[in-house]
């Protein structure tokens, strides 16, 4: 069966068995009408970069061999929660809602999108602004669930000092009563509960988020610890790890509910794994978990985007960002613990202006997902900061506008969108990578099987048309079974198709996915 890619930059949704049509609940406030206010921050940039040039040798064709049963390599089980959100800690109540009772009813309804395709969604609160957080439980002197206080240490992100109240965690099990949200939560780790506040921290999560808390983060970036002076300057894995048993026997943890060692840069995954953190903490860890950023946007000067852009339309790219880790997930299986990157996106520091809220970033990250998912990764999170990044899946307008306008939606969510829909709500989706057109780096194919059933592909096309709307589509012919595999044919008669549109790899707003859009900047519900 042949299928088109009609769109030169469409990213291709192709289901082997019907779609199920699913409900979703449409959560609304009042918004006005008024001229939109001049408002230039990072989520809100109009920068446009210059497309990559398209590949002299592009092939408009090739064929794609499916087998039924299943097929050699494929990915461990995941379900279509695998590419979730990661909420800086200083910037959840932004995004969520200050209270139980005033949740934010266009995050509900981001939340209820991807619910509704993949079954449920996955949430980290944490980030840098969790190592050093207070719970206040009487509340804040400024009456709100989270003040910030100036930050002490070095890092590049100017990182506040976050005291939040009972309300944050509220909230959020609030949110879990109308959509089957599921959470991490970050443990304050720089103070080695030196004043009690990490085991109230960890007592209140647990107390308050019940079955919907999925783990515990215990430290953030521990590589960075010395270079960001959290730490002492020669603090290195052998003071780690000694902090680490500290606290779980400080905290009396017990159980598998922790997910560590979060390393991003300067330890690789292996080194602790060497030094023992896996089995040294195997009875409390539930995941072993890392951060990685495809590229450094903290570093000075500044690097120039254009240069990074071929980076983010190559699938080699994206099969590179995966292969670092491949050994550790399979150390971490083999240990019956779940393997999982708690937080990345397309660059570190807010991301890189004309790619991070570029269609390019979706198509990237759409590739991104099924590679983690074919890699052993039970959950990948894209990261959330503030108005001032460039990355955001949504961004809600600033307090000063929320009465005459919606929310940006990113780029980057449509790909969260995509990657649920592929992985489905069974939670039992294996995921192969087809390596299409011998391994072609401007594009990709992905196979999703359930129970042995090839159920659905997706392929990415990353070329940019340079001489007219459908210059450089390609059409992908594939088969189950049958012909020269000497195996019956399952190839169905006929499938369902869906497109991720834009007009070029530059576009920040209009994207459809299945002809549907969020519109352009502020016009957003979700």
């Amino acid at each position: 069966m042949a299928l088109g890619m009609r769109s030169k930059l469409s990213l291709l949704f192709a289901s082997l068995s019907a779609f199920v049509n699913a409900e979703v609940t449409v959560y609304t406030s009042e918004t006005g009408t008024a001229a939109l206010a001049q408002y230039t921050v990072a989520s809100t940039d109009q920068t446009f970069l210059n497309p990559p040039a398209p590949p002299v040798d592009f092939n408009p064709a090739f064929f794609v061999q499916l087998y039924d049963g299943g097929m050699t390599g494929m990915g461990n089980p995941v379900s279509g929660g695998l590419f979730g959100f990661s909420i800086e800690l200083s910037v959840a109540a932004m995004l969520m809602g200050e209270k139980p009772a005033v949740i934010r009813p266009e995050f509900l309804n981001y939340c209820a999108l991807l619910e509704a395709r993949g079954g449920s969604v996955t949430i980290r609160v944490g980030g840098n602004s969790q190592d050093k957080a207070t719970l206040n439980m009487n509340g804040n002197p400024n009456g709100h669930t989270i003040q910030k206080y100036q930050g002490t240490d070095a890092s590049k992100t100017e990182t506040p000092e976050v005291h939040f109240t009972p309300d944050l965690l509220l909230t959020m099990a609030e949110i879990s009563k109308l959509v089957n949200a599921n959470w991490f939560f970050g443990i304050p780790f720089v103070n080695s509960n030196a004043d009690g506040n990490a085991a109230l921290v960890l007592q209140q999560a647990r107390s308050t988020l019940g079955q919907n808390l999925l783990g515990l983060q215990l430290a953030n970036e521990p590589d960075l610890y010395s270079i960001n002076q959290k730490k002492s300057n020669t603090y290195a894995i052998p003071d780690f790890m000694g902090d680490t048993s500290y606290m779980i026997q400080n905290l009396t943890i017990t159980d598998p509910i922790l997910a560590g060692p979060s390393v991003c840069c300067f330890w690789s995954i292996e080194q602790l794994l060497d030094a023992g953190y896996l089995n040294w903490f195997q009875p409390q860890l539930k995941y072993i978990d890392v951060m990685h950023y495809p590229d450094n946007n903290c570093a000075q000067p500044k690097p120039d985007p254009q240069t990074k852009y071929v980076r983010y339309v190559s699938h080699h790219e994206v099969q590179n960002l995966v292969a670092p880790y491949l050994a550790a997930s399979g150390a971490a299986v083999a240990a019956g613990k779940q393997f999982m990157m708690m937080e990345t996106n397309t660059a570190s520091c807010g991301g890189f202006p004309g790619i991070s809220d570029s269609f390019a970033s979706a198509l990237w990250a759409a590739d991104y997902a099924m590679q983690m998912a074919y890699g052993n990764f039970t959950y990948g999170l894209l990261h959330f900061g503030g108005q001032n990044v460039y990355y955001n899946p949504f961004t809600p307008p600033p307090t000063n506008m929320t009465k005459i306008r919606k929310w940006n939606t990113g780029p980057i969510f449509y790909a969260q969108l995509v990657a649920a829909e592929a992985l489905g709500k069974s939670g039992n989706a294996r995921v192969i990578d087809l390596l299409v057109d011998n391994n072609s780096d401007n594009r990709a194919g992905y196979a999703i099987y359930e129970n042995g059933i090839a159920s659905r592909m997706l392929f990415v096309n990353y070329v940019q048309p340079t001489t007219g709307p459908t210059a450089n589509d390609y059409v992908a012919t594939f088969a189950v079974g049958g012909a020269q595999t000497g195996l019956p044919s399952k190839t169905p008669a006929t499938v369902k198709v869906k497109y991720l549109r834009a007009d070029t790899i530059n576009s920040k707003d209009n994207i459809t996915w299945a002809g549907q859009s969020f519109g352009s900047q502020f016009m957003s519900d979700g």
